[in-house]
Parts: structure tokens; C-alpha cells; sequence
């Protein structure tokens, strides 16, 4: 077909050139991301956490636990966990997971870790294999009934093979999150005192506590990306983006141009028809 050819509209045109507009701007926008996250890490050092931290920070401090949470299997305290479920000789598996805000301490300097969207590189903190026919305790099972592929494997009585990582109260970690100041809600006591003789018959009501707001340090993701925890000390600029996804910023509004296009051409004779 000569290049001065029109080119054929076609449904599965259409259907292309429609799935090319929609997916253009979610590409454009996890480009984006990348081209930032190695500008952030291209420069990232690990420094003391400071009281007034803003923006990007990598610090290293002891986790101390915000609520009480033990490991299912190993039973340690611990701020979050992860179990890797798999089937013993089988690729099937899934992950459960559970994570909790929790307080790292810098010397003087503290600061709230948020769970939203994090990504944790625990240690291994245990290991077991369950039998087709082994009892488990109920809340390890009721853990494992949350993923389908787990529940699938236990239906079938595969022997399963299960990896906690947790991360341990007081063990040292380095967190790469961004630093905000977050506003945290006092709490305040209201008491309603009933209506006596001498008060007119009106009720009486005392609030004790502080009111407001006070102002908290949090470690918080950005732009869909959540903190990331580790256990070692990481090489910041081995997490840099591939350059595959940073040309997702070029490769995602070209995408969206060319679908456009196409709808535009197939429009051509419906907008000609009315003149």
C-alpha cells in the first residue's frame, strides 16, 4: 500500500486507537514518577533526622512500636509483618501482610513511619512447613483464608511452606519516605452533668483535655510511591528507575497523540457529510 494510501478504519482500529488514549496518561504519569525518583535518589544521602525535616529523606533509626502487634509464627513484637505462602513443590503462593504505623527513633529526633503503599525489606524471622493434614492455630488460619491461591492450595491439601519477614521492635532500620508535618487531633473528654434544682434545670456540661491540634513529624510516600523500609543499609542509587520507564514521560503522550489522530481520521467523513 502506496504512503498516500488512507489509512483503513477498521472496529479494531477504533477499539486500538480508544485503548491508546486511555492508557497514554497513566503511562505518561508512572514516567514521570521514575524521571523524579532518579532525580531524588541520583543526589540522596543518608543524613541525622531533623525536628523540621521537608521533602525527601533517607535516615537510619530504631523502630519502636506505635500499637502492639506479634509475628504469627515466631511471635516477636514486631511493627508489620509479611508471610510468603507457597505451595511445597509448587509455583502457586500469595503473600499476607500486615503492616502499622510505627515510631523511628533518630537520637533525639523521632518521627511517625506511615504503612500507605510502603515496601518493606524485612528480615527473615521465620520458617515452616505445614503438613496436608496439620492442625493450625485459628489466627494463622484465619490469615492464610485471605488470599485465594492459599485457600485454593488448602482445599487441595498441599503442604505449605511459609517465610515470615518481620520487622522487629528495636531493631534498626534506614527509611527512604518523604517528611511532612501532618496535623494529629488531641484528644478531649466531654462530660454531660444532669440537671439539678439549683441550676435552673439547664444541664451542665465540663470538657477536660487539650483541644486542637499539635503539629507531628510523618514519613510518608509521594505520588503513589510509600515509604521504603529496610533492614541494611541500601545502595540508593541501585533504586534508581530503568531508563525503559523514565521514556514512559516521551512514550505516553505519543501514545495518546496517535490514537487521537486515528479517531480523528475515522470522524473525517461524519464531520465532511454535514457541509
Amino acid at each position: 500500500m502506496a504512503l498516500h494510501d488512507p489509512i483503513p478504519v477498521t472496529a479494531l482500529g477504533l477499539l486500538a486507537a480508544t485503548a491508546c488514549v486511555l492508557a497514554g496518561g497513566p503511562m505518561f504519569a508512572a514516567g514521570r514518577r521514575a524521571l523524579r525518583m532518579r532525580r531524588v535518589l541520583g543526589s540522596l544521602e543518608e543524613k541525622p533526622l531533623e525536628p523540621d525535616a521537608s521533602g525527601w529523606v533517607l535516615v537510619r533509626g530504631r523502630v519502636a512500636l506505635a500499637s502492639p502487634l506479634f509475628a504469627p509464627l515466631s511471635g516477636k513484637r514486631c511493627a508489620g509483618y509479611e508471610l510468603d505462602v507457597s505451595g511445597e513443590r509448587s509455583r502457586v503462593g500469595g503473600i499476607v501482610a500486615e503492616r502499622r504505623p510505627f515510631q523511628l527513633e533518630c537520637g533525639a529526633s523521632s518521627a511517625s513511619v506511615s504503612p500507605d503503599g510502603a515496601q518493606w525489606r524485612a528480615p527473615v524471622t521465620g520458617e515452616r512447613t505445614l503438613g496436608a493434614t496439620e492442625a493450625l492455630p485459628e489466627r494463622l488460619t484465619a490469615l492464610l483464608e485471605k488470599n485465594a491461591e492459599i485457600r485454593w492450595l488448602r482445599d487441595r491439601r498441599v503442604p505449605l511452606r511459609i517465610v515470615e519477614r518481620a520487622l522487629e521492635s528495636g531493631s534498626e532500620v534506614t527509611v527512604l519516605a518523604v517528611a511532612r508535618m501532618e496535623q494529629s487531633d488531641a484528644n478531649a473528654e466531654t462530660l454531660e452533668l444532669a440537671a439539678t434544682g439549683t441550676d435552673d434545670g439547664l444541664a451542665t456540661t465540663l470538657t477536660s483535655g487539650e483541644t486542637g491540634s499539635a503539629p507531628e513529624l510523618w514519613l510518608a510516600g509521594d505520588e503513589g510511591t510509600g515509604p521504603h523500609v529496610f533492614a541494611e543499609r541500601p545502595d540508593v542509587r541501585a533504586l534508581r528507575p530503568s531508563m525503559w520507564r523514565v521514556a514512559l514521560v516521551g512514550a505516553g503522550p505519543a501514545l495518546t497523540l496517535s490514537g487521537l489522530l486515528y479517531l480523528a481520521w475515522a470522524a473525517t467523513p461524519l464531520v465532511a457529510g454535514r457541509f
